[in-house]
């Protein structure tokens, strides 16, 4: 796994987070892009937006997420973000890849955690692995 991935395991889930206090699963991504690689992303917050609401982040993903992801790959490099689908398959749960087989992604009941590609959780619901747009993007 690269270097960077254990400060950021055990990082609680807090839906909204954006800080090593706390994150949701695209908060984590954007902490990971900020501080290991200097990329900006938007922070993506509404008012009493609550992240485990697929009612609440669906729209956010399909607004931002092709703008955010901006090109399609076909096997996980460095930076490599990941859309996973959630229960019920819909592409609300991001994370990004940690090395050897590892994703780094935030999950509700135990804060951020490195999971191999091919675990229970993850297996047949990794969408796809994206190159980050790294173009000024608005919230």
């Amino acid at each position: 796994m690269y270097e960077w991935t254990q400060k950021y395991v055990g990082i609680p889930f807090v839906s909204g987070g954006r800080t090593e206090k706390g994150c949701d699963c695209y908060g984590l991504i954007r902490l990971i892009l900020r501080n290991e690689y200097s990329i900006q992303l938007p922070s993506l917050m509404i008012d009493d937006y609550h992240a485990l609401d697929a009612n609440e982040t669906r729209p956010l993903f399909e607004k931002y997420v092709p703008v955010i992801c901006a090109s399609k790959i076909s096997c996980p490099e460095e930076k490599s973000v990941c859309l996973i689908r959630t229960t019920g398959g819909l592409l609300t749960h991001v994370g990004i890849y940690a090395g050897d087989g590892f994703i780094i992604h935030s999950r509700n009941k135990t804060g951020a955690v490195c999971e191999r590609m091919n675990s229970p959780f993850l297996t047949g619901r990794i969408e796809g692995w994206y190159h980050v747009n790294t173009g000024k993007m608005s919230t």
